[in-house]
């Protein structure tokens, strides 16, 4: 992997990381309410934020022991984003797109789809996933900081950032985006 698909990658993690299904106190949610108590190591390695093959082991074993298809849903998508950290693009676009069919949350699995996609180089495929996604609620504006970042990667900073500014108008001060539209002069 160059520098640049290191460093998009990183950006796509963190933009990632702060969606709301994947926040850290639902991980405390899924030790108590979704698993046995055997699981909790399993659920901390899951949730941890260094992406690793022990990570995504992890979260395959808790992910089969959830008993309820929310909670598995949402491991599945962490193990997806340690994916995305470790350069499995295509894994993690298919888990993304399997948590979306297991919570119903077609935003989250469009994001993630988007940001593998881009990762893929495959920026027309990545552009769909974000607008299937740039509407909904706390999502948007990660959904719109994906498309600056395909723009940019494209070389076409007019849109870059006409899309970063939609992100930074959805989510004032967010410092990630404004960094981005920085960036581009």
């Amino acid at each position: 992997m160059n520098f640049a698909t290191k460093l998009t990658a990183s950006l796509a993690v963190i933009a990632l990381s702060a969606a709301p299904a994947l926040a850290g106190d639902r991980a405390s949610d899924m030790r108590t309410t979704a698993l046995s108590g055997q699981s909790s190591a399993l659920i901390a390695d899951c949730t941890s934020e260094t992406a690793s093959s022990r990570a995504v082991r992890a979260c395959t074993k808790a992910a089969r022991l959830a008993n309820t298809p929310d909670v598995r849903g949402e491991l599945i998508a962490r193990r997806g984003l340690h994916r995305l950290a470790l350069g499995q693009f295509d894994k993690a676009g298919t888990d993304f797109e399997r948590a979306g069919s297991l919570t119903g949350d077609t935003s989250l699995a469009s994001l993630g789809t988007g940001f593998a996609a881009m990762m893929e180089k495959d920026l027309p495929r990545a552009r769909s996933a974000f607008d299937d996604c740039s509407n909904f609620g706390p999502l948007a504006p990660l959904a719109q900081y994906g498309l600056g970042l395909s723009y940019q990667m494209s070389g076409d900073t007019g849109m870059a950032r006409e899309a970063y500014a939609a992100a930074l108008e959805m989510r004032p001060g967010w410092a990630v985006a404004t960094e981005q539209l920085a960036s581009l002069g």
